[in-house]
């Protein structure tokens, strides 16, 4: 349903739903607002946002009144501009203008407001103490601020699910703190300190750095997972201070948070060579020669080029053009991780990114999450899922090895006992009770998505069973099937190719060149032995952690941070990475350093990243001005539905281990915070569980929210 209606004399549009601000906004008109954030549901609290409506007879708050055929809106009339001014001088009684020693000056839409309306002072404002600070691990929360508009309580449910903080208390003590005990139990994204009006909410690494006018906005995307986010880096005097979500997008703890790795002391500043069972320092010309000098006398043949998943396109392509001209395996971390799988899913669907787009899931009418735990592996993923949920009143049905914090949510929680996934998937297609009505919605719904993760790669042992289900569902309603990892560029490892975990096994490789690689527990833990079994192992890396350690020659290499290329995110599209910081004097770039390995072999290698993806577009699915394009660009690919073979049979009810993502943490690159909290001076995401128990969730006590049979423990380890 649309109808017309005239705000300020404009003959303005409005379909069925909108309030009067959403139709002023979408037409240019501008209505000052403070509570208002359109990702939630309207709150009416700040009254700033107050217009006229024609018959009606006292102002109404134009975020929660909604659009009517013929109504006449004025947004800037005496009466408005009172009802305003009385707004604003109430919440500036608890709130002075004391903006010159406020560390959010210059970022405050309070101000802003302030300044619209004309006021520099309010009488009557009695200065409350100047901070009274909260400790939410990695925010500060400053009550004397905060003006009580909830937006943080409204993202952190209805957009990121967590549900972690409520307002308490009543009169001049009223104010935001954590749903659950004294602590934060959420993803650490840190929305509810983009989306504080006053500042309120504040990063710790952020705090006392440096005035927010001094920085220097970096907008980029994350190097941390698949989904390929963008952040805004906040940089003064060549350091990153604050990293923030770009636009209405989506952040993680990693993406957050984890940048200060780039500064630690600990980060490894020239080359090491091993000798006599420690490493001392060495040239880059002689650690290179080493490593030329180990594959020549194993034999190319008997020598293995490893690429992880954090290797750009181009860095990808450098190194598999290297193994192809000097005769060298060549392996990815995706290969170990779910290689087999994603092969199938390639028969099924023609391509490795996944079937449908993030964006197709908002729209979709039931979403499956199987096997996806959002808080520890694609955060941004879980953020859509949500806002179909809540936009959209998609059904949610996960079936996982535990409930997860936004159980609430749900339509269904499935609990997949002894890992036994199949099972459950078999039940919703045949079993009565909830799994009848799950086959009701699937049948009355044209849009159905399924995401697959990081539970189900490592706890079910026929994991040909969710490619099943796809048949299940249907060609015609499939709309999105959508493997989740957090490795960061698995999709164009997987295109890379190279050799398969079998034949490398066989192989025995003598001499081992790896990158962007340091597998610990779990899923890869048969690629650490194939490196700790090697005669020779060398590798780039930051810090010499985990396998590192067990390394000949150790190269300090660039983080994604201090340099520039591609990513493919895990639907497809183009990823583009901007330098942020220069790189720290004495490291190179993975590119580099096969540029001088390949000079060795009298091969080129070519360093620069634009150039390879000019001349080798077409080989990652995409035309070479794609690089510069604005917008969203996506893979060129083939796609079809095949049918999977599979036939269920009930396995063996045996306990198992289930290595899982560790929350907040990503191997290294995180972790190596924690080993000396005061390395930096920060402060520290939660502890590492030892074992995994649930997240807080409104679903019942802890022993119903782990499967049985089943112990989660975080893979990763220093």
């Amino acid at each position: 349903m649309t109808g017309n209606m005239i705000i300020d004399g404009r003959q303005c549009d409005f379909s069925e739903g909108d309030t009067i601000l959403d139709v002023a906004l979408r037409n240019g008109i501008n209505i000052p607002v403070l509570c208002y954030l359109k990702d939630i549901a309207e709150t009416g609290a700040c009254r700033i946002c107050l217009v006229e409506v024609e018959g009606v007879p006292v102002p109404v708050a134009s975020c929660a009144t909604y659009a009517a055929e013929g109504m006449s809106v004025r947004t800037d009339t005496e009466e408005v501009r009172r009802h305003r001014l009385s707004a604003l001088e109430f919440i500036l009684l608890k709130h002075p203008l004391e903006c010159g020693t406020c560390e959010n000056n210059g970022d405050c839409r309070l101000q802003d407001i302030a300044r619209l309306l004309g006021v520099s002072e309010v009488k009557g404002a009695v200065p409350g103490p100047r901070e009274r600070l909260d400790d939410w691990n990695m925010l500060w929360y400053n009550r004397s601020s905060c003006v009580l508009c909830q937006r943080c309580a409204k993202v952190c449910r209805e957009v990121t699910g967590c549900g972690a903080l409520e307002i308490y208390s009543r009169g001049s003590e009223t104010h935001m703190a954590p749903a659950c005990g004294d602590d934060l139990h959420c993803d650490f994204c840190g929305i509810c300190a983009d989306v504080c009006p006053v500042g309120a909410i504040i990063d710790k690494p952020f705090k006392y750095s440096v005035k927010v006018w001094g920085l220097s906005n970096i907008h980029t995307s994350c190097a941390f997972c698949p989904v390929g986010c963008r952040l805004n880096y906040g940089v003064y005097g060549g350091a990153i201070h604050r990293v923030r979500r770009s636009g209405d997008g989506y952040t993680c703890s990693k993406g957050r948070y984890g940048f200060k790795y780039i500064e630690s002391a600990k980060r490894l500043k020239y080359p090491v060579i091993k000798r006599d069972g420690a490493f001392t320092k060495t040239s880059w010309g002689a650690a290179v020669e080493a490593v030329h000098d180990a594959i020549m006398k194993y034999g190319p043949e008997n020598s293995l080029i490893v690429a992880g998943s954090r290797l750009t396109n181009e860095e990808l392509y450098n190194f598999y053009s290297l193994s192809v001209k000097t005769g060298m395996k060549f392996i990815t971390e995706a290969e170990y991780y779910f290689g087999p799988f994603m092969r199938k899913f390639k028969e099924k669907f023609g391509h490795f990114e996944s079937y449908g787009t993030l964006k197709d899931i908002e729209t979709s009418e039931v979403i499956f999450v199987i096997g996806a735990d959002f808080a520890r592996e694609c955060v941004g993923i879980k953020w859509r899922v949500l806002k179909a949920a809540t936009k959209n009143d998609a059904k949610v049905i996960t079936v996982g090895l535990q409930r997860y914090e936004y159980d609430e949510q749900t339509y269904a929680s499935i609990i997949a006992d002894y890992g036994d996934f199949a099972g459950e998937l078999e039940n919703i297609k045949n079993g009565g009770g909830i799994y009848a009505s799950i086959r009701d919605y699937i049948k009355g719904a044209q849009s159905v998505a399924v995401i697959v993760g990081n539970e189900y790669f490592c706890g079910e042992e026929r994991q040909e069973a969710v490619l099943a289900f796809a048949d299940f569902i249907g060609a015609d309603k499939l709309k999105v099937f959508m493997p989740a990892s957090d490795k960061v560029n698995y999709v164009c490892a997987l295109y890379a190719g190279g050799n398969t975990q079998a034949e490398i096994e066989e192989l025995k490789p003598k001499a081992v060149f790896a990158m962007a690689v340091n597998p610990g527990r779990g899923k890869l833990e048969a690629l650490g032995k194939v490196i700790r079994e090697a005669e020779f192992y060398a590798t780039p890396d930051l810090f010499i952690t985990g396998i590192v350690k067990d390394a000949d020659v150790v190269m300090p290499v660039q983080a994604s941070l201090e340099g520039e290329g591609t990513y493919i995110t895990l639907d497809g599209r183009l990823n583009r990475i901007k330098r942020v910081v220069e790189p720290p004097a004495g490291t190179k770039s993975n590119s580099q350093i096969a540029e001088q390995l390949a000079m060795l072999f009298r091969k080129k290698a070519d360093p620069d990243h634009r150039s390879v993806f000019m001349r080798h577009a077409e080989d990652f699915g995409f035309k070479p001005e794609d690089l510069d394009s604005k917008g969203e660009v996506f893979r060129k690919k083939e796609r079809f539905f095949n049918p999977t073979e599979y036939k269920y049979e009930p396995p063996e009810k045996k306990n198992k281990v289930v290595y899982v993502n560790p929350r907040h943490h990503e191997g290294a690159l995180t972790r190596i915070l924690e080993a000396d909290p005061e390395d930096l001076g920060l402060p520290l995401f939660p502890d590492v569980e030892v074992v995994i128990k649930p997240g807080v969730c409104r679903s019942g006590i802890d022993a119903e929210n782990i499967a049985k049979g089943v112990a989660l423990v975080p893979r990763g380890e220093l």
